[in-house]
């Protein structure tokens, strides 16, 4: 299996060009749609194949008609015989490559969450039906890369057809072309898959700092956020100019150990409440995206955290589901819910 970068349509970029494409994908659109509807399983055959000869297919069909054409000019037998040939080969081959892709059968899988700009990484899983081998597949989305894949020692694979997400929420995956030029590359025979794949979407987390925003600091160490004050002592850090000078461990710089300043910190609640208004005057994305960087943060400690948005509120908690309760929450603020397919 190998990821590969492919694009599809290439050309001149003028307005017929991409008018006369966007006629075709349109078109394309109709007719998978029509004959192959979406399904959590397909089964390709001759009702949602398509082949269509290569360019070097044509090359060699071409080729094939000069010899031909050569052979009645010079009277050779020899050649007459290599021209049958050339056009056997050329018909064998479009049978051939249909044949490896009908029977086959594709299973969607669900998808692991990623985080917005991230790749989703979908779940196919190819079965073949009987003991008909199926070499040199590819799958992807339009614009995407390339997953290849072969059916010959095992009857099914499970593999990953990547797509990058541009947006939070649920992730609609994109039809999914199976191709194949197998065995000779004068023809690519491919089908258009709805699998009905969704992945959950995060939103992308947009670093903050969580002393400006709570107040506090904390450390990897600690079970428990703090802040400066003056209650308990904390540790020592290396004098700045301005430090009061009743903050010097006189004794430490006796001992010679450099000046040194005492720190003393109030430790405060661990039941934190991820609020909506922390982030005033930031656009909603803005604010999720805000909001999941410091949900990460806190994850990653015993800080008992929640969450409060517009007609949203999470009661503050620890845990692994509690974390991926919060995510949600915040991958679909304002978007279906899972079970539901977005229009978009």
């Amino acid at each position: 299996m190998q990821a590969l970068k492919y694009n599809e349509l290439t050309g001149q970029d003028t307005m017929f060009n991409f008018n006369f494409k966007s006629w075709i994908a349109s078109r394309m659109e109709r007719w998978a749609d029509h004959r192959n509807p979406p399904a959590e399983r397909v089964v390709l055959n001759r009702r949602n194949i398509l082949i269509l000869p290569t360019t070097q297919g044509l090359l060699f069909l071409l080729a094939g008609l000069i010899v031909f054409l050569a052979a009645i000019n010079y009277e050779n037998s020899l050649a007459f015989g290599l021209a049958f040939f050339m056009v056997s080969l050329f018909v064998v081959s479009m049978f051939h490559a249909f044949n490896n892709l009908h029977g086959l059968q594709l299973s969607g899988l669900p998808a692991n969450p990623v985080f917005c700009g991230e790749d989703a990484a979908f779940q196919v899983l190819l079965s073949r039906r009987g003991k008909r081998p199926h070499e040199a597949l590819e799958l992807y989305f339009r614009d995407s890369p390339v997953t290849k894949a072969n059916l010959v020692m095992h009857g099914e694979e499970k593999l990953s057809v990547f797509s990058r997400t541009t947006s939070r929420g649920l992730y609609n995956a994109p039809r999914l072309i199976v191709s194949t030029r197998f065995p000779t590359g004068l023809f690519r025979a491919w089908s258009l898959v709805n699998l009905k794949s969704q992945c959950l979407v995060y939103p992308r987390p947009v670093p903050v700092s969580l002393a400006q925003v709570f107040n506090s600091s904390s450390s990897e160490e600690e079970t428990a956020l703090v802040r400066e004050g003056t209650d308990d002592f904390y540790g020592f850090r290396s004098f700045n100019p301005g430090d009061s000078l009743r903050q010097v461990a006189w004794k430490n710089v006796a001992r010679g150990q450099g000046m040194l300043v005492k720190q003393f910190v109030d430790y405060i609640d661990e039941r934190l409440l991820l609020d909506w208004d922390l982030f005033y005057g930031f656009t909603d994305e803005e604010r999720l995206s805000r909001l999941c960087y410091c949900l990460l943060k806190l994850s990653g400690s015993d800080a008992s955290y929640g969450l409060r948005l517009p007609g949203v509120e999470i009661a503050p908690d620890t845990g692994k589901q509690h974390r991926l309760t919060v995510l949600q929450a915040l991958a679909l603020y304002r978007r279906p819910a899972p079970g539901q397919r977005s229009e978009a």
